[in-house]
């Protein structure tokens, strides 16, 4: 019998966190290193990056309760809220001017430093998760916890095209263009194979199809 959208759905979380959480352990114990190496004098820039942060939070939260002060001193008077509220925004954009100019140094170097990381773990999560589900043969952690298989021709091939190509392959590229890109895209998809899974005859979502591949649910543990 063809297994159902959340049973699939609860077996991919599982296994994504799974692969997700080893390259996270990867990235600090490794990665996290090699990227800093590869921008000179990172520690210098971000720990001056940190400050000017700190300072433009601080005096955020000054012009913010000095502009709460004057509004309950205000105490009604509309007059002298709008002189508080033109006062407030005026500082807010300077302090905001202030702080691009600021941080304007560091913009280029700590970029390529967020870049890299989201590179590492993207291409990272597609090699791990192609690697794990081909020696696994498809028969993942999380499909044997919830007690489903992929049935077809499940040769090496198949199960990486199936598993990882027409599964994360486009979405992980769109993430790593545009993190809401891929979160709209994520969505997408998810509602695509939530609609094929419920309302289809065959149960089957359009890699299933063309692959004329099914997940199917088992009895027991396999």
């Amino acid at each position: 019998m063809a297994a159902g959208f959340f049973k699939r759905a609860f077996s991919t979380v599982f296994d994504f966190v799974l692969v997700f959480a080893l390259i996270y352990l990867t990235y600090f114990a490794v990665g996290r290193t090699v990227i800093q190496n590869q921008i000179p004098y990172f520690d210098e820039l971000y720990e001056a990056f940190q400050e000017i942060n700190d300072t433009y939070t601080k005096d955020n939260d000054r012009i913010r309760l000095e502009y709460d002060a004057q509004m309950e001193l205000a105490d009604g008077n509309k007059e002298l809220e709008t002189l508080a509220l033109t006062r407030y925004t005026e500082q807010m954009a300077l302090l905001d001017a202030q702080n691009l100019v600021d941080i304007e140094p560091y913009n280029q170097p700590l970029t390529r430093f967020f870049l890299f990381s989201i590179y590492y773990f993207a291409v990272g999560f597609l090699i791990v998760m192609g690697i794990y589900t081909v020696v696994m043969k498809g028969k993942t952690v999380g499909r044997r916890l919830l007690r489903i298989e992929l049935k077809g021709s499940t040769n090496p091939i198949m199960i990486f095209m199936h598993d990882i190509i027409l599964k994360y392959f486009l979405l992980v590229l769109v993430i790593m263009v545009s993190l809401y890109g891929g979160l709209m895209f994520l969505l997408f998809a998810v509602l695509f194979d939530l609609t094929l899974i419920t309302f289809t005859r065959t149960k089957r979502t359009l890699r299933d199809s063309l692959l004329k591949m099914s997940v199917e649910t088992q009895g027991k543990f396999y």
